[in-house]
């Protein structure tokens, strides 16, 4: 994202508080892409679309750090 620091995570905490991104799975059931369950993780494979918008969504709300749905 532009104008964000690259700065390692170390760095990063030491400077204060850093926001994390989760509860991916609850919001993607929540909007009807996946139900809850063992393969959870094939919504990176069925909806990519979705998956990539809640990531920006989640930058935009202010999270610092991202992980990966896998």
């Amino acid at each position: 994202m532009p104008g964000r620091s690259a700065r390692g995570i170390l760095d990063r905490l030491k400077a204060g508080v850093v926001l994390g991104a989760e509860g991916y799975v609850f919001e993607l059931e929540r909007r009807g892409y996946i139900k809850a369950g063992p393969y959870v993780p094939e919504v990176v494979l069925d909806f990519p679309d979705a998956l990539r918008e809640l990531h920006r969504e989640f930058l935009r709300a202010g999270a610092d750090v991202m992980v990966a749905l896998t």
